[in-house]
């Protein structure tokens, strides 16, 4: 009987102790598992909720100029430095360049408060800084935000 006793209490003592490792050696795993899902599903919830439209172009060749108006039809705001962190490709008959906002593209919030975002409503305007385009050319933008929203048209010369 005494035996039965001391077998049984030393395979609870080991349960209890093989228990206390485990959860210890997978619980974080755990945890790291459902931070690396909940950033993925903000990323994601993110991207969903981002959303703007090009509503007018405008591109002349004498003197160059090339704009483009796009509204935030989102349900997110857009930061003034995502806006600077924006990729612009441009291209006039299929050549096509990527342009940065110090190398290439200039915006105007058409409107806005200074608040340091594109709102909801709002319109953007972007200007090509010294495009080369002819009248009849072919004209091709895309504007892709940091979180990889992009729109894209082609249009030709106003004139």
């Amino acid at each position: 009987m005494a035996s039965e006793a001391i077998s049984s209490s030393i395979m609870i003592i080991g349960a209890v102790l093989g228990a206390a490792v485990l959860i210890t050696a997978i619980l974080p795993a755990i945890f790291s598992a459902g931070d690396t899902f909940g950033t993925v599903s903000s990323s994601a919830e993110q991207k969903l909720k981002t959303d703007f439209r090009i509503i007018n172009t405008y591109a002349y060749n004498t003197p160059d100029t090339v704009k483009v108006w796009l509204k935030n039809v989102g349900a997110n705001r857009i930061s003034i430095s995502e806006i600077q962190n924006s990729d612009v490709f441009f291209g006039v008959d299929n050549q096509v360049s990527m342009r940065t906002y110090s190398s290439g593209f200039t915006y105007d919030l058409m409107g806005a408060t200074d608040d340091g975002y594109w709102d909801i409503g709002e319109t953007l305007e972007i200007t090509i800084v010294s495009p080369t385009i002819d009248s009849g050319d072919q004209i091709s933008f895309s504007f892709a935000l940091p979180n990889s929203v992009r729109r894209t048209i082609a249009f030709s010369t106003n004139n």
